[in-house]
């Protein structure tokens, strides 16, 4: 992030993620359209509006931090907020036309009083190179914002993060532990994809956890051990 008053970075960089890697993501067979037009985003010479809808756990946060900190943008002028965070009576929004991209996350969160400058920003930015990235909760169908700024969101290119199927956990697993270098055997991954979350970070997080349980018990990755780590893990 460049050009940026220390006060103002400190703010709106609360929550960054700045370990969040693309290649990181597991995009399940549903989200490979998205996937395509998100690389096309990173490689693209002209500005372009992206609003992505995703429910809670399916990575959207972690999908916007990486697309930050991608290789692309490292010389570019980016900022990440969250507009669940912003509470008081100020503009916040002020001078940041001249970003090269604006990711706003918890679009669905936005109080009443940030409706208008939100409209404001994609107004300034809409003869600037600027390009803005939000992601929400909710379709812009289902806000209950001003009109004119579901309006203006409904001209964004629309995206949805699909949730990940059935048939995509095994995948998903295997994703995981072999980004975090980790050998667990088939029955292992085929044991765990019928007692987790079906979601990215639910995934992902059980299985970080469940490698720390095993270096701190000294057991080896087991149907037995995953059992008695599952035992108590919520």
């Amino acid at each position: 992030m460049k050009n940026i008053n220390r006060k103002k970075q400190l703010f709106f960089d609360f929550g960054r993620d700045y370990e969040a890697d693309f290649d990181n993501f597991f995009f399940s067979r549903k989200n490979k359209l998205l996937k395509s037009e998100l690389e096309n985003f990173l490689n693209g010479e002209t500005s372009q509006n992206i609003f992505l809808t995703a429910d809670n756990g399916n990575g959207k946060t972690f999908l916007l931090n990486s697309i930050l900190n991608h290789k692309h943008m490292q010389d570019l002028k980016v900022i990440y907020i969250d507009v669940a965070l912003l509470n008081e009576d100020k503009n916040y929004f002020i001078e940041l036309s001249d970003f090269d991209l604006i990711c706003l996350d918890n679009i669905h969160k936005t109080l009443k009083s940030i409706e208008v400058q939100i409209f404001n920003l994609i107004n300034q930015c809409k003869n600037s190179s600027t390009n803005l990235l939000f992601a929400s909760g909710k379709h812009p169908n289902d806000l209950n914002f001003l009109p004119d700024l579901v309006s203006r969101f409904k001209a964004f290119k629309q995206y949805r993060i699909h949730s990940i199927a059935d048939d995509d956990v095994t995948e998903c697993i295997k994703f995981v532990a072999s980004k975090l270098k980790l050998n667990y055997s088939q029955d292992l991954i085929d044991y765990f994809s019928t007692r987790i979350k079906r979601d990215f970070l639910s995934i992902k997080s059980t299985i970080q956890d469940f490698d720390k349980f095993l270096y701190s018990e000294q057991k080896q990755p087991t149907k037995i051990s995953a059992a008695s780590f599952l035992k108590d893990y919520s």
